[in-house]
């Protein structure tokens, strides 16, 4: 199994991804929004399946003509149905509420093992998805809790906006002493910001993601809230307001 990762330059920064099969030559499209620019990193595959993370337009723009092409079909998978691209292929859909009612993941796995995360709009690098279009924050803190939060540190995430460097500037003001935060922005502050990307692993969303800090301890209650809950709500109102 392969991850196509396409930064399509538009205003919102969107990512587009393609999962390849090692076993065979189908492959799977997500969130299509430009099928003129990701149908051609396909070589020895095809187009085949799709699915989408939610409603949003940026994330269903190119869906009709996608399922025009020959051959291709929407997958409609519920939460915890499994998909298998080959007997060692699988994606697991996951329902992860808060960015909006509907917003489903689809976690990759390779020879049983979980191999990275497509997030959509719910987790970004160091960031996480906003509640204002649909959205619940306590649905959403509850996602991060129970469905991120506890996955094993290797696991790369594959968000839908590249919102890295903003995400870090904010993240810089709600904890300005965390080192990691500020390697973070130099390392990418020095890029080129539409033509070199940095993915991170859920390792590295626990030092620099402020969303996932909130479990570390390391923000005042006395300052910030009484538990868990009000802190993370009150991080994502000043990430609305900034």
């Amino acid at each position: 199994m392969q991850v196509i990762q396409k930064f399509l330059k538009n205003p919102l920064r969107n990512f587009n991804y393609i999962i390849t099969s090692d076993h065979s030559s189908d492959s799977i499209f997500f969130d299509p929004f430009d099928i003129n620019q990701t149908i051609p990193l396909l070589k020895d595959h095809k187009p085949r399946y799709l699915l989408n993370t939610h409603h949003h337009p940026d994330h269903i723009r190119h869906n009709s003509e996608f399922l025009a092409l020959s051959g291709t079909e929407p997958l409609k998978l519920k939460d915890d149905e499994e998909f298998y691209l080959s007997p060692n292929e699988m994606i697991k859909a996951v329902y992860t509420p808060g960015h909006v009612h509907d917003h489903i993941c689809y976690f990759l796995y390779e020879n049983k093992k979980l191999m990275g995360i497509i997030t959509g709009d719910t987790v970004f690098n160091a960031g996480v998805g906003n509640c204002k279009n649909g959205g619940d924050p306590d649905q959403l803190f509850e996602t991060i809790r129970d469905k991120f939060h506890p996955i094993e540190d290797k696991v790369p995430i594959y968000p839908s906006h590249d919102y890295l460097l903003s995400n870090l500037k904010f993240a810089n003001t709600i904890e300005p002493d965390n080192k990691e935060i500020l390697a973070w922005i130099e390392r990418r502050s020095q890029m080129d910001l539409d033509n070199e990307f940095l993915n991170t692993n859920l390792g590295d969303e626990h030092n620099i993601n402020p969303f996932f800090r909130v479990f570390a301890g390391v923000y005042d209650q006395a300052e910030m809230g009484s538990n868990h809950r009000e802190i993370f709500k009150l991080i994502r109102s000043k990430r609305d307001k900034w």
